[in-house]
């Protein structure tokens, strides 16, 4: 029979049990220690009280690692992984931790619930729709490999803007700050990453970009990956705003490195634009972002 609880609960021993046999031979798995999976739940926010374990008697048997931010006025909560062991999917132990999972969040006052799923994740797909999820979005994981060329994102935009650098912090109180985007791209995961800010010739802020900087043992350059990259919207010049900034963050263009996009949304048009103009192309990964409207639970 199978029960399901919540991850504080749990001991970290089922956790990671839980964990790696709900990823094995998943599309990207992840196999983890008692050590690593504690920083990690740690590191990135998760909720106890908000995630749940399936078990099979005693044997841990899948999860739902969830947490929780306010953004704006709103409670969001975000799914940031969902497993089952090999031999338990497709017996409706998913649609439980789901629903058992939504449960928590209905108890804890959620607004909106969020998730993200990998493209070719038909089933799992399939369910979060049948269990209230809506499609928003795809996110788009874009990669070059090779050095870019002089120009890759044109010409300079004659000395109308500059590029400084910022803390994520400071970027999250843009006025034109974008939360609405995976929680691994919201300014509260990028801590340690690198940001900055464009300016117009009156030192106003008129975009901004988050991203992260990979360096080998030999501290040489592997990769850049970019999660957030924004104008300030209905800006007239918001093109060049954004070749600004992608010309900044991804210099030095004589470097051969990765150069990425991690968890994109697909309806930032321009911006896909101006990376497909660069020689980007997609690395063959893509996801979609769905979100869920909750019901309150009723006062009696």
């Amino acid at each position: 029979m199978i029960t399901i609880k919540s991850m504080s609960e749990c001991t970290f021993a089922e956790v990671t049990k839980a964990w790696n046999r709900g990823f094995e031979g998943y599309f990207l798995p992840v196999t983890m220690t008692e050590e690593s999976l504690v920083q990690r739940l740690g590191a990135e926010g998760y909720v106890l009280s908000l995630s749940v374990v399936a078990f099979d008697g005693a044997e841990p048997v899948g999860l739902v690692a969830s947490g929780l931010r306010t953004i704006g006025n709103q409670k969001v909560a975000w799914n940031g992984g969902t497993g089952v062991a090999t031999e338990y999917r497709r017996k409706g132990v998913g649609r439980l931790l789901i629903q058992a999972t939504l449960d928590r969040y209905r108890e804890a006052g959620v607004d909106v619930a969020t998730l993200e799923a990998l493209s070719q994740n038909e089933k799992a797909i399939a369910l979060y729709d049948q269990l209230g999820y809506k499609l928003e979005d795809r996110l788009l994981f874009w990669e070059r490999l090779d050095a870019l060329h002089e120009h890759a994102f044109g010409t300079e935009a004659d000395g109308r803007y500059q590029v400084r650098a910022a803390l994520v912090q400071e970027v999250a109180g843009l006025p034109f700050y974008r939360s609405d985007v995976p929680w691994q791209n919201q300014w509260q995961s990028l801590r340690d990453a690198q940001a900055l800010i464009v300016e117009d010739q009156e030192g106003q802020a008129v975009g901004y970009a988050m991203y992260k900087i990979v360096l080998s043992e030999e501290g040489k350059l592997n990769a850049i990956v970019l999660r957030q990259c924004a104008a300030q919207p209905a800006h007239a010049d918001a093109k060049d705003i954004l070749r600004t900034a992608l010309a900044y963050l991804y210099a030095p263009n004589e470097v051969a490195c990765r150069r990425t996009t991690f968890n994109l949304r697909a309806s930032d048009e321009m911006l896909f634009e101006l990376l497909a103009e660069a020689g980007f192309a997609s690395s063959g990964t893509e996801q979609v972002y769905m979100s869920k409207q909750m019901e309150k639970e009723a006062v009696i």
